[in-house]
């Protein structure tokens, strides 16, 4: 077939030359040559090569068509990015968060970093139901970052009007037709052409739900050829159908498999119509995206296989019509000046959250950055669903119409925990959202074991102007207490609390909250060495005041590489009714905690941290208003216990206490990481005793592995209190 269309350009080219007097090449009219991309997910980067290749040798490029990644790569090359441009974008972005449409956690709300972050899975609450949803990931990451690349672009609405003609493919998800999308938001299309059935929700566009263009054709040459093609150059990733069941190994390769089955037709049909097939066989899935440095590398070597045929069309067309190279030097806009901010959705939604992230006001300068952290903040609402932007353009005032729909009810989720300390739970949330169509959302946590809780929130989340907040907590919990290394005794906890308060939230990373608490607690003992002690149960009803502020601005809740978490609480107590011996005590009760993250080298993080507690009572020294040092657990039930390397659960008590920690977490395989740990103290009932005699030090090693279970971890761990090392095991997310 190639070989034929050279030898017809070639005789095009003398007939008409030689039919003149004169030879006039510019009055002849040069075939036209159209550049057709198939869908084949990550596969779609060895199309840089050939995009090279094509404009090294300066062929001429009348119209372009893809599908799926194909729309991608051909819509770039479309509007004018250079083939180097389109590699260094691959290359800059990052594909992890993009595919799986991970927000950064600065992004995400503080009361749903509270409740959110230990749990294995989650399924939304539709219609009363729970269900699955209409795909495994979202796509926001890939919205804003189609609508980034493609804003230089944003006035055209007619994609014959592009540097290069230019059209996709979707699928109509009702009637599963293949329609051509040459009309409207380029980056909407693409979005809808890209749209895998399963990975990414369907895309609302143009009156259809439309779903990846692959499933019925990916690899439009028909639809090209109907612009006006004569000649056919064809980049394709695509994977042959499977004839061996042992190679449909994986959910990945059936779902290519299956979606396969429908394309068959258009494939054949475009394979006959193309001149120039250029097949990139590769082992790499359509799901490979962080394999873009191999992919690319491949496809170059596979399109330099084409260069000398490919020269040899392009010199005979510019012969007969020489067309100038293109300009390629388009770059994404960095600030646009938007005369109108339209909010289109829910609209008992609009003055509630979406006004407080989008500036109404006209005739204002946005920076595209400033747009796409908006969005990010609204989506880390988790209030939202099908948020997306555009860009319009209005005669001669430019819109930006920010879209998006209310979320589910809520969600359900799931997981497990182990520890020394806590024992084995089965993890459960219930989460309602959008509650009474205001910001308000309820968020229940249920801890079922060994160590059962259950902790309730319904907040109203203002920013930082005032909201509301209610609390309930209820836990029970036991542990040992030790003297020279050796157990003296048994405590059960049990308690149950009510707090209400005013929260102030900075950006999601500094909460700041005012209220007051009712408490109901009580205590147990099993005496071991000194059986004159009283076993009953005792407890007391007390009032608090309190103020409180927490910082985390850390990059992550586990295995954090940066970023802070910073507690400080000052409260006061007074008992309400009792069972002690005494008339109970007002306590005035003071800590903070402060764990910080310091990245050194890719592989190797310094944290240190520090705790201080101080705590005032006249008399009865009531265990929960005492400082506990030990253990291992990150999130203690108790706000004042804090762990303690080489210190069993709680091992030491104090009116006054405080701790220095310095540790080095060194990632040294793939989810793999040892971290060094050494901690100095003092826990001490007496200001006299706050002497380097009383000084507590302890030291070990722990090996953790982040699990799609979360941490697993284990610690092998000594101090001057203990006469042997200590372990510590901990399976699951923290409590």
């Amino acid at each position: 077939m190639r070989t034929l269309t050279l030898f017809v350009v070639i005789l095009f080219f003398f007939i008409h030359s030689f039919g003149q007097n004169i030879p006039n090449p510019n009055s002849t009219t040069r075939p036209k040559v159209g550049l057709v991309l198939s869908g084949g997910g990550a596969k779609g980067y060895a199309y840089i090569g050939l995009l090279k290749v094509l404009h090294e040798i300066n062929m001429p490029i009348d119209y372009i068509g893809g599908s799926s990644i194909g729309s991608i790569m051909g819509g770039l090359y479309a509007i004018g990015y250079h083939p180097d441009s389109i590699e260094k974008i691959i290359r800059n972005e990052d594909w992890d968060k993009i595919i799986s449409n991970k927000l950064d956690r600065k992004y995400v709300a503080y009361e749903e970093k509270l409740f959110g972050e230990k749990y294995l899975f989650s399924l939304p609450i539709e219609n009363n139901k729970v269900s699955i949803g209409s795909s495994i990931l979202g796509s926001l990451n890939v919205d804003l970052m189609l609508n980034r690349f493609f804003s230089p672009v944003y006035h055209i609405n007619d994609f014959n009007k592009l540097n290069t003609p230019f059209l996709c493919i979707g699928t109509d998800l009702i009637t599963g037709e293949g329609i051509v999308l040459n009309k409207g938001s380029l980056p909407r299309a693409i979005r809808a052409s890209m749209a895998i059935p399963g990975y990414f929700a369907p895309t609302n566009y143009q009156g259809h739900y439309f779903i990846d263009g692959g499933v019925v054709n990916n690899y439009p040459a028909e639809q090209v050829k109907a612009l006006g093609a004569d000649i056919i150059i064809g980049g394709d990733v695509q994977s042959k159908l499977i004839t061996d069941i042992e190679d449909l190994n994986n959910i990945i390769k059936i779902m290519d498999h299956v979606i396969g089955y429908q394309r068959i037709e258009a494939n054949t049909k475009g394979l006959e119509l193309t001149d120039y097939h250029i097949h990139f066989e590769m082992d790499y899935s359509m799901m490979d995206f962080t394999e873009f440095d191999s992919i690319i590398a491949l496809g170059e070597r596979v399109a330099m296989q084409y260069y000398d045929e490919l020269k040899s069309l392009a010199d005979s067309l510019n012969a007969i019509e020489y067309s100038p190279p293109k300009k390629l030097i388009t770059t994404p806009l960095d600030t646009i000046l938007i005369n109108n901010v339209q909010l289109i959705g829910d609209e008992s939604l609009k003055g509630e959250l979406v006004s407080g992230f989008f500036n109404e006001d006209q005739n204002t300068t946005m920076a595209l950055s400033d747009i796409e952290e908006s969005m990010k903040y609204l989506s880390g609402t988790k209030s939202f669903n099908d948020l997306n932007y555009k860009l319009e353009k209005n005669g001669e005032e430019t819109n930006l119409k920010v879209y998006f729909k209310k979320a589910g009810q809520g969600s359900v989720s799931a997981g497990m925990h182990y520890d020394d300390n806590y024992k084995g739970n089965l993890l459960a949330n219930f989460t309602l959202r959008n509650i009474w169509n205001t910001r308000a959302k309820f968020f229940t946590d249920l801890f079922l074991g060994q160590s059962p809780r259950m902790k309730s929130m319904l907040i109203i989340n203002n920013g930082f102007k005032p909201g509301l907040g209610v609390e309930l907590d209820f836990y029970s919990f036991d542990f040992s207490t030790y003297s020279s290394g050796e157990k003296t005794n048994n405590w059960q906890f049990d308690n149950f609390s009510v707090s209400i308060y005013t929260p102030m939230v900075l950006k999601n990373q500094t909460l700041f909250k005012l209220g007051i608490k009712y408490d109901y607690f009580k205590y147990d003992q099993d005496v071991v060495i000194d059986t004159t002690k009283e076993t009953a149960g005792k407890f007391i009803e007390y009032g608090e005041a309190f103020l409180s502020l927490d910082i985390d601005n850390r990059d992550k809740h586990y295995f954090s590489t940066q970023g802070i978490r910073f507690e400080f609480k000052a409260k006061y107590v007074s008992p309400l009714k009792n069972m002690f011996t005494s008339d109970g005590s007002n306590n005035y009760y003071f800590y903070f905690k402060l764990n910080y993250n310091k990245k050194i080298s890719n592989k190797i993080v310094f944290k240190p941290g520090a705790f201080a507690g101080y705590s005032i009572q006249d008399k009865e020294r009531i265990h929960k208003q005492l400082f506990g040092l030990g253990g291992q657990s990150k999130a203690n039930y108790i706000e004042g216990f804090v762990p303690f390397t080489g210190l069993r659960f709680i091992e030491e008590f104090g009116l006054y206490s405080g701790v220095i920690r310095t540790h080095f977490q060194y990632n040294f395989l793939p989810n793999l990481y040892v971290t060094a740990m050494g901690d100095m103290g003092i826990a001490e009932n007496e200001l006299k005793n706050l002497n380097t005699d009383y000084l507590l030090y302890g030291y070990g090693l722990k090996l953790s592995y982040d699990s799609f279970i979360g941490p697993i971890e284990f610690s092998v761990m000594g101090s001057n209190r203990a006469k042997n090392a200590t372990y510590f095991l901990s399976i699951g997310y923290p409590l």
